[in-house]
């Protein structure tokens, strides 16, 4: 009897479990295949995304040490005149030489210094180039040969020379004459302290000299000592008073003894001392 009954609540506990299975099972049973008709699409498979291979890092490299240039040697030019570059006087452009087949490097242009003269006449290496002669002023100060002048300045200097007294003042020379002062040539081999301001300074065979309102000078232990105008000096300013010279069918220019060329240098109106004519 016992035995029974507990058979009899083994299957009845047996029967309630599925009772309250089904629906359960018929729900999952739903999800997976759709939902009743049978032969629903497959669920789709989980996604797991593929594993992202970065590229390895690039590692930079120490650029090579630039190549050392070389150095070319610098071609030697034969030079002239003690190898001087002339400023004032002789610096010039000359054309290539149509022997010479190397080519030309840079655009660089030779400039040689070169002194010409001939016995019997003159010719210089700079081209004649006539141009009208417009005299120069150099300031108040100045004045030109012959000049009078009734009283000088309170700081002229006076000094004597060759037994002969004389005044400058700013590159003018004077002599007393008349109650008053007249302007002469600088004597030759006088010194001055000082010269003024702009003058030039003309390059002859590597010598440099000083140039003012008609004068030549050089540079002595005593200061600037007059000379006579050096041959081939190239000056740029001629002061009041130079005179026209005609010989052979070319121009000069003549101031105080002195005779000058009309040239063109480095696009310049320019004037080089010479020889005069004949000598």
């Amino acid at each position: 009897m016992q035995t029974s009954f507990k058979y009899s609540l083994i299957i009845l506990a047996a029967a309630l479990a599925l009772v309250l299975a089904g629906p359960q099972q018929g729900m999952a049973q739903r999800f997976n295949h759709g939902g009743g008709g049978g032969g629903g699409r497959p669920a789709a498979p989980a996604y797991h995304p593929a594993p992202v291979s970065r590229p390895a890092p690039t590692v930079r490299s120490a650029p090579a040490p630039a190549r050392p240039v070389e150095a070319r040697p610098v071609e030697e030019h034969p030079t002239i005149n003690g190898g001087s570059r002339n400023i004032g006087s002789h610096d010039f452009s000359r054309p290539a030489d149509v022997h010479n087949t190397a080519p030309v490097r840079n655009n660089v242009t030779v400039r040689n210094n070169v002194n010409v003269y001939h016995t019997g006449g003159y010719r210089g290496i700079h081209p004649y180039y006539y141009h009208p002669y417009r005299p120069y002023y150099w300031g108040p100060h100045w004045h030109p040969l012959g000049f009078f002048l009734s009283a000088l300045a309170s700081d002229a200097i006076l000094f004597n020379f060759n037994n002969q007294q004389y005044w400058y003042d700013d590159g003018c020379f004077y002599l007393p004459q008349n109650g008053g002062y007249d302007v002469v040539a600088a004597p030759i081999g006088a010194d001055v302290a000082s010269l003024p301001s702009g003058y030039e300074t003309p390059v002859v065979d590597g010598v440099t000299y000083y140039y003012f309102a008609g004068v030549f000078y050089a540079l002595t232990g005593q200061g600037y000592q007059v000379i006579a105008a050096p041959p081939g000096a190239v000056i740029y300013q001629l002061p009041d008073g130079a005179a026209d010279q005609q010989v052979g069918g070319q121009d000069f220019l003549v101031y105080n003894n002195t005779w000058y060329e009309p040239i063109s240098q480095d696009g310049q109106d320019a004037y080089e001392v010479v020889p005069p004519p004949g000598q």
